[in-house]
């Protein structure tokens, strides 16, 4: 349907468009006049940061590409004069099946200031906050609580997310349609237009996925806590199992022998051998194999019998008592000896379950000891014979490190790096998965709060422009005690966020009564998986293209694209050369 037939139906249905709603010139106007309506909505930038104090531009006009299978995701600003709880409604030709959202505010109480370091209002090093979106302290909408009402305060900026899941089958072409926003006697409108392509996702994507999961009930809810294990505490880790693969994640990070409620209960026996019951983790299985992950990625062995990682306990047969499996948590010597029992236990039975092939196992994060992880590997693969390992390698001593981990975790710095290695590693069908947490630091790119959305989207375009197939982070939803919504530097195992981990690096969720919701900045993530699906294809086709592409979207890893312009425009050019038959 023309855009002016649209509108006109639109007016002819006795809706109230606000100027803004329809006049593109018109909307590009200061907030002053924005203040003046009774209510305001415009379509921003799925990339755009909005801010409760200030009015964003709006986006550019045109219609968003999008593959078939893959939901088309939209954001609108809201402002209005008057208190109340605004309803949220669709009109026009929308095919897939949508969900609405409005976006929750966080506080940021510091900026960006590098690993161990950051403090509420701390110094910023020089050059750094040409790199960020905005200067601390301040708030941004950023957790998106699915809903089709939103309270709404005066004179402030609010937001809306709007997902279009455009189903497999449909047919291609232009679909148009309009947020309403309705509040008291006010209406307004804001269209949007998106193109569906003839061309599907592939399902598998071909890039692995898995920010960590920590599971612990605490973790997973600000309303009551439950107990271990309980069906509410399944309840939650579904609910975040769901959101996780909604945001792309094909690998969950699965505890062990941890915790005083492990997932795998151990018992000594009298003779001083262990019994391993599996039930609980048998339902981890079902449930997040079930939910369409591919890999349950256990935890690193290496720290399982620490605090931080929630000790290791075992039942005494004979007294019926549960106790530290160590004596001395730091007898390392011991914990070695344990493993071989523990190892050929669990291989076993993730043989008799058929999940040999779903297995992953961490052995120890960024290792700097040659010789522990000579032996550690020297264990999984005499008694995990099949199962990978994975882990983060970021030492310069490649060719030491780089044999002993089927999988390899670079960071950025050293994946642009070692491009040698990772090429040897790909061409022996070896895995290469990329990385990020604290660092890197301005100007390489980052998904703190206080990045650019875009670098959010980025990091999957430079898994395909360094030849990764995998990409983790170590923080999902690891919050140590914070409230999430009111303080944003992530506390270190003993709580100090005065130093702390940079904004938002702690997590990419947040709690919520009801379980875990997920972050513009995740939203902007799937966007960049999307993209490197597409690219894939496309390489098999006409990799030229696809060069020129990358190297457009991210010249080198210090220089990129934070223009989601740019973004949108490859997404629309690689969908037109895969259209092509």
């Amino acid at each position: 349907m023309p855009k002016q037939l649209f509108l006109a139906t639109l007016l002819s249905s006795g809706l109230a468009l606000t100027a803004s709603a329809v006049d593109v010139k018109s909307s590009r106007r200061p907030s002053d006049v924005v203040e003046r309506e009774a209510l305001g909505v415009v379509r921003v930038d799925v990339h755009e940061r909005l801010y409760p104090d200030r009015w964003p531009r709006p986006a550019e006009p045109g219609p968003i590409s999008v593959p078939r299978g893959v939901p088309v995701t939209l954001q609108f600003a809201v402002r209005a004069k008057a208190k109340g709880a605004a309803q949220l409604s669709l009109t026009g030709n929308v095919s897939g099946k949508p969900r609405l959202h409005w976006l929750q505010s966080v506080h940021v109480e510091g900026n960006t200031q590098g690993s161990l370091k950051n403090r509420p209002g701390g110094a910023v090093p020089k050059g750094w906050m040409d790199h960020l979106v905005r200067a601390a302290p301040f708030d941004t909408l950023e957790v998106l609580v699915e809903s089709n009402r939103m309270p709404m305060d005066p004179g402030r900026t609010h937001g809306v997310v709007l997902e279009i899941t455009v189903p497999r089958d449909a047919k291609p072409g232009t679909h148009e349609g309009a947020l309403r926003v309705t509040l008291g006697n006010d209406e307004a409108v804001a269209p949007f237009t998106y193109r569906v392509h003839g061309t599907a996702l592939p399902d598998p994507l071909p890039i692995h996925s898995v920010h960590w999961l920590w599971a612990q009930p605490f973790n997973l809810t600000n309303g009551k806590i439950p107990e271990w294990w309980s069906e509410r505490h399944w309840q939650l880790l579904e609910t975040a199992g769901k959101q996780l693969r909604r945001f792309g994640d094909d690998t969950v990070y699965t505890p062990l022998v941890n915790y005083r409620q492990p997932l795998i209960q151990i018992t000594r026996r009298e003779d001083g051998t262990f019994a391993f019951d599996y039930s609980r983790f048998d339902r981890w299985g079902k449930l997040f194999l079930g939910l369409g992950f591919r890999y349950l990625s256990g935890h690193h062995v290496i720290n399982l019998m620490h605090v931080h990682m929630g000790g290791t306990f075992v039942i005494d047969e004979a007294t019926g008592k549960k106790e530290p499996l160590l004596k001395d948590v730091k007898d390392r010597a011991a914990w070695l000896a344990f493993l071989p029992s523990f190892y050929d236990s669990l291989h076993a039975h993730l043989k008799e379950k058929g999940w040999l092939g779903n297995y992953l196992q961490c052995q120890y994060d960024e290792p700097r000891d040659v010789g522990l992880y000579k032996r550690l590997t020297a264990l999984a693969r005499k008694h995990l014979p099949g199962v990978p390992t994975i882990d983060a390698i970021n030492s310069a001593r490649q060719d030491v490190f780089s044999p002993l981990v089927d999988m390899q975790v670079f960071n950025l710095i050293g994946l642009n790096r070692y491009q040698k290695v990772a090429a040897q590693r790909n061409a022996k069908g070896k895995g290469v998965w990329l990385y990020h947490c604290t660092s890197p630091y301005p100007p390489h790119p980052n998904r703190h709060i206080d990045c650019y959305l875009t670098e959010s989207r980025l990091y999957p375009w430079l898994c395909h422009k360094l030849g990764a197939n995998g990409f983790l982070f170590w923080g999902a939803n690891i919050y140590r005690g914070a409230d999430e919504y009111k303080t944003s530097i992530g506390p270190f195992p003993n709580g100090s966020q005065d130093p702390g981990h940079p904004p938002g690096d702690s997590w990419f969720y947040y709690r919520s009564p009801e379980g875990l919701r997920p972050s513009i900045r995740i939203v902007s993530f799937r966007e960049g998986l999307i993209d490197y699906a597409l690219l894939t294809m496309l390489a098999e086709r006409d990799p030229d293209t696809v060069e020129k592409l990358v190297a457009k979207v991210a010249p080198s890893i210090r220089r990129f694209e934070r223009d989601p312009v740019t973004y949108h425009q490859a997404r629309a050019a690689i969908l037109e050369a895969l259209d092509k038959p």
